[in-house]
């Protein structure tokens, strides 16, 4: 991993370029400003020699960037680029966009000598839906991760987890497919919405919560997470590519998630997913996942790992967020989280599982939490 124009004096990082090591699979992960016009360059020099392009996107994305990704791909030798989109919203991670998807694929490139390289541009919808059609698809072909979310680039679109939600359940059909090479540039992220930003920054939160102590205090400090949402471009290169490089370096040691180390990237998804699929994406995911945050601290006091004074420390930088710590219009919504996270995926042979955090920057894992403590938790989530 390295760096161009790192600080010196006041001079800020203006791009960074983070290796997610995994053998044969590993790839780079480049963020900065102003990359999406490199983006056909940056494609050759991944080595991927593809001349057809399939650009899964949405219709807001796709609008303002999809010209951008075709001129920058015709400019190194691409001769077709197709366009796909698909809904903007969680609600469209579905079974029937992804089997559209894999449609689409094959009728663009019916000739079984044709391998196009599936880039995708946009959140996280697209890049689990997208991703795992890429995965299918001839039983696989290369894809391009171009993030515009700040939600995507910290997170979903590193990592190679790919799936799409059915029956209620978050991301249950899914593999492991990585992507060749991630392109994140975040001066996409002006055309964000607030609302959008502050969604991701809780996955920054998280990262700082359970994952490293110094990206923790660097967000509690003045102006630390203001500065991230006011989109200061070199605070912006800075905290993703620390969130990126705490991302690779559990991916590094647990890729295929065999060994329960990748569950501390699901710090506040237990309760909170059941809470974004049981208010039917009233949430975003962000938002739903502060409050899931929350309620784990509150769960790990409980059960005696954690103290009240972390609990403490991230109410208030989810505060200062603008993130919720409660959804109180889901009060009726009780019996139906409880039934969701009975569903979830880490859950073996009747037994919970739960990302606790002991402190900032650390974490442990529980099974078998007694349900009478998880009860008074989801309770306290979804009250007043």
């Amino acid at each position: 991993m390295g760096s161009v124009g790192a600080a010196m004096g006041t001079e800020k990082i203006t791009s960074e370029c983070v290796e997610v090591p995994l053998g044969e699979r590993s790839y780079r992960v480049e963020i900065g400003n102003g990359l999406l016009s490199e983006l056909g360059g940056r494609i050759r020099a991944a080595g991927l020699k593809q001349t057809q392009a399939f650009v899964v996107t949405n219709g807001e994305v796709g609008g303002l960037y999809f010209e951008r990704v075709r001129a920058a791909l015709e400019q190194v030798g691409f001769t077709r680029v197709v366009r796909h989109d698909l809904p903007g919203t969680e609600a469209g991670k579905n079974w029937e966009e992804f089997t559209g998807t894999c449609a689409a694929l094959l009728e663009a490139f019916p000739d079984t000598g044709s391998v196009p390289l599936v880039v995708l541009l946009g959140g996280g919808v697209v890049g689990d839906l997208g991703g795992f059609a890429a995965g299918v698809f001839r039983r696989g072909v290369p894809f391009v991760q171009v993030p515009t979310t700040l939600l995507a680039a910290v997170d979903s679109s590193v990592g190679g987890k790919v799936a799409v939600n059915m029956g209620g359940v978050k991301n249950i059909f899914g593999i492991f497919n990585q992507p060749r090479l991630v392109v994140c540039d975040l001066g996409m992220l002006e055309t964000l919405s607030a609302r959008e930003m502050r969604s991701g920054m809780s996955e920054v939160i998280k990262y700082g919560g359970v994952c490293s102590r110094a990206l923790f205090e660097q967000l509690e400090a003045p102006g630390g997470v203001e500065r991230v949402l006011e989109r200061d471009p070199g605070v912006l290169v800075d905290v993703v590519a620390q969130c990126v490089r705490l991302k690779a370096a559990v991916v590094a040691q647990d890729e295929l998630d065999r060994k329960g180390i990748r569950n501390v990237l699901n710090f506040g998804h237990t309760v909170g997913h059941a809470i974004e699929l049981s208010a039917s994406y009233a949430l975003t995911h962000g938002e739903a996942i502060a409050v899931g945050m929350i309620a784990a601290t509150r769960l790990a006091i409980a059960v005696g790992v954690c103290g009240e004074p972390f609990l403490d420390r991230l109410h208030g930088l989810l505060e200062r967020a603008g993130l919720p710590t409660r959804y109180p219009a889901g009060a009726s919504l009780f019996d139906a989280v409880i039934r969701a996270m009975q569903m979830d995926k880490k859950f073996r042979d009747g037994r919970n599982v739960f990302v606790l955090p002991t402190g900032d920057g650390s974490w442990v894992q529980r099974e078998n939490v007694p349900w009478d403590l998880v009860h008074a938790v989801v309770r306290e989530a979804l009250s007043e």
